[in-house]
């Protein structure tokens, strides 16, 4: 029986990792992957808590940026995603106000 549940959480582990690595939502990754959502968190939950990762700290990474040369079209923008909030923006935006509007953000998490 130890055996069998070694295999079931070496299993999640690496669709945990996998999760992590690749930029995807929750429900996108469960979907490509075949697995369910919900067992998905509570993996990424139960491993958190093994290695004593807080859930604060494990909730931000970095994602990769692909920067081009060729000339951006004018409906051109950056999506910055904050849990599964999305915020937009375009060329000209409020630098003032999306600092202040981060800054609140990150109080309130």
């Amino acid at each position: 029986m130890a055996k069998a549940n070694q295999g079931k959480d070496r299993f999640w582990q690496r669709h945990v990792e996998a999760y992590q690595a690749s930029g995807l939502t929750r429900e996108a990754y469960s979907k490509k992957a075949h697995i369910n959502v919900y067992q998905l968190d509570y993996w990424r939950r139960k491993t958190n808590r093994q290695s004593g990762v807080r859930r604060k700290a494990s909730a931000n990474h970095w994602m990769p940026l692909n920067i081009s040369d060729e000339p951006t079209d004018k409906d051109s923008h950056i999506d910055l995603w904050i849990g599964n909030v999305r915020i937009e923006i375009r060329q000209g935006f409020d630098s003032k106000l999306l600092a202040e509007f981060l800054r609140t953000v990150g109080a309130v998490c």
